[in-house]
């Protein structure tokens, strides 16, 4: 029997290109080579199946940034632990490329979907982002015009592009976005380039 991740891979790949609305469950078994029970079995209804990818991918990245925000101690140096931060976020998002495309696609369109990811996912991150920055600010580390939503758009909207544009990414060439040392120095370049643009010094 198909294991319950590998069909949540699955879906979230055609609810990524596809959007929910034209996502079919008969088309998604018919490329797993799998019964359209099979898929009942584990899910009621394509709300089911979309809320259950949600929670597989946003919350594996949710908990796993929220973690590494939880655990850096509040003596460090606040600018590497940005630093840090950025570099984890654009790597879980290589794992899960189809994040970006659900939120973006959501995030134009507002509604039920939307508050279902930002109130579940987004919102157990976002405070612990902030505090972080406003102490960068409280200690004077990052300049006073940058703020953390532009911070939050230039990661997911900039940094994640070669993941969420595969295509796109390929077409300009250069090495294998998806190749771990790739995705390694990709990630610290972002995290490098973000970090000189908002630091004060």
């Amino acid at each position: 029997m198909l294991a319950h991740e590998a069909i949540l891979d699955a879906a979230l790949e055609v609810f990524a290109t596809a959007g929910y609305d034209a996502m079919s469950v008969r088309e998604l078994t018919r490329r797993l080579g799998v019964s359209h029970n099979l898929v009942h079995h584990y899910f009621r209804s394509k709300a089911e199946l979309w809320r259950a990818c949600i929670d597989y991918s946003f919350g594996t990245v949710t908990t796993e940034v929220a973690r590494a925000l939880q655990d850096a101690p509040p003596q460090g140096d606040v600018m590497q632990q940005l630093h840090d931060a950025f570099v984890l976020f654009i790597t879980l998002t290589a794992r899960y490329p189809a994040n970006g495309l659900i939120i973006a696609r959501e995030g134009a369109l507002g509604g039920p979907r939307l508050d279902y990811i930002f109130d579940r996912h987004v919102a157990r991150v976002t405070p612990l982002w902030s505090a972080l920055f406003a102490r960068a600010q409280s200690e004077e580390r990052v300049r006073r015009d940058v703020d953390a939503r532009t911070i939050f758009f230039l990661l997911t909207d900039g940094g994640a592009g070669p993941y969420t544009s595969h295509a796109l990414a390929t077409r300009l060439g250069g090495p294998d976005p998806y190749r771990p040392e790739v995705i390694r120095a990709h990630a610290k370049v972002v995290a490098d380039v973000l970090i000189r643009g908002i630091s004060s010094d």
